[in-house]
């Protein structure tokens, strides 16, 4: 690990998480994959370096802000992930019907079908 300073290696992060975030939004998934794959080694030599020199150097307001950001950013690049997954999933239904899931309960209403009496407790009727 090169030995920089923590808001250059903050510097770096951002510069990463923009690069992953526009990735994203190009649908690449190459691209997605190592961009996270770069944001996560970043991630952690940030770790590796906080637990060196203390983790007291984050007290100050303007790297807490930088990092809450890079958090709130990573709340939202994986929810649009997410989405972008879901998306895939519901093509994939459209052009291969096979595979589709089947569902958990019988019956095609919301809540399966009526339960079927198994014969221990007939109902007599006269």
């Amino acid at each position: 690990m090169l030995h920089i300073s923590l808001d250059d290696q903050l510097d770096l992060l951002e510069e990463r998480f923009e690069a992953l975030a526009s990735t994203l939004i190009e649908g690449n998934p190459d691209g997605v994959r190592s961009a996270s794959a770069s944001l996560q080694i970043l991630a952690v030599e940030l770790v590796q370096m906080l637990d060196a020199n203390g983790r007291g150097q984050l007290r100050t307001p303007g790297r807490s802000r930088r990092i809450r950001a890079l958090a709130g950013g990573l709340a939202t690049v994986r929810e649009n992930l997410f989405r972008q997954s879901a998306y895939v999933d519901r093509a994939l239904e459209l052009i291969v019907p096979a595979t589709q899931q089947k569902s958990t309960y019988s019956g095609n209403r919301a809540y399966g079908s009526p339960v079927r009496q198994s014969g221990a407790f007939k109902v007599l009727s006269a």
